[in-house]
């Protein structure tokens, strides 16, 4: 038994060096192919999470739109502080989403007037127009919320409203355009 153990071990004097040499450049090379395809799925899958979360930064800034308009409709007013929003009492708006691209609710307010926007009477006559408290704004930047964008300045693969960094997508409640700020995607109609 001890002989046969021994010449496993041993190389086998039939085998040329040149074979042996030919055997590790094809493993070389397969090791080679392997890391171009991995580094192919990687990015595939890095696209797709971008992909993913401007979709969900679509989304979340026009939840908080709307949560602005309902703000609006129920107060009286614009919120002068993101806080106010899902603060509020009753609720418009589920929860403090966070930025998607920070992984925080860290939102750069949009401001009065920055989207050329003006105070209209309020949408329901019922509610009693409360006055707009004075902003304590960080940054700087004060005044009544109408919208948010992100703080990333980064480029973007999709292009939304002709803006291709993140910073530049900004979500507005335009109270002259009820559906909001988000592009209308067009249904096509069936003729008989």
């Amino acid at each position: 038994m001890a002989r046969h153990s021994l010449e496993f071990l041993t190389p086998d004097p039939r085998i040329c060096d040149g074979e042996r040499g030919f055997t590790l450049a094809t493993l070389v090379v397969l090791m080679a192919v392997m890391a171009v395809f991995l580094t192919v799925a990687i990015e595939s899958v890095s696209f797709q999470q971008r992909r993913e979360k401007e979709q969900e930064l679509i989304f979340r800034g026009t939840q908080i739109v709307e949560g602005i308009r309902l703000f609006r409709a129920r107060f009286g007013r614009f919120p002068v502080k993101l806080e106010e929003l899902p603060n509020a009492k009753p609720r418009v708006l589920r929860k403090a989403w966070a930025d998607p691209m920070t992984g925080k609710p860290d939102w750069q307010p949009v401001f009065l007037g920055q989207e050329g926007t003006t105070l209209q009477p309020t949408p329901n006559p019922s509610a009693t127009p409360q006055p707009t408290p004075p902003a304590t704004g960080g940054q700087g930047a004060t005044g009544t919320i109408v919208g948010v964008k992100s703080r990333v300045c980064e480029n973007s693969i999709k292009v939304y409203l002709g803006h291709t960094n993140y910073c530049d997508w900004k979500f507005f409640y335009d109270p002259k355009n009820p559906m909001g700020n988000t592009p209308v995607v067009a249904v096509p109609t069936v003729k008989p």
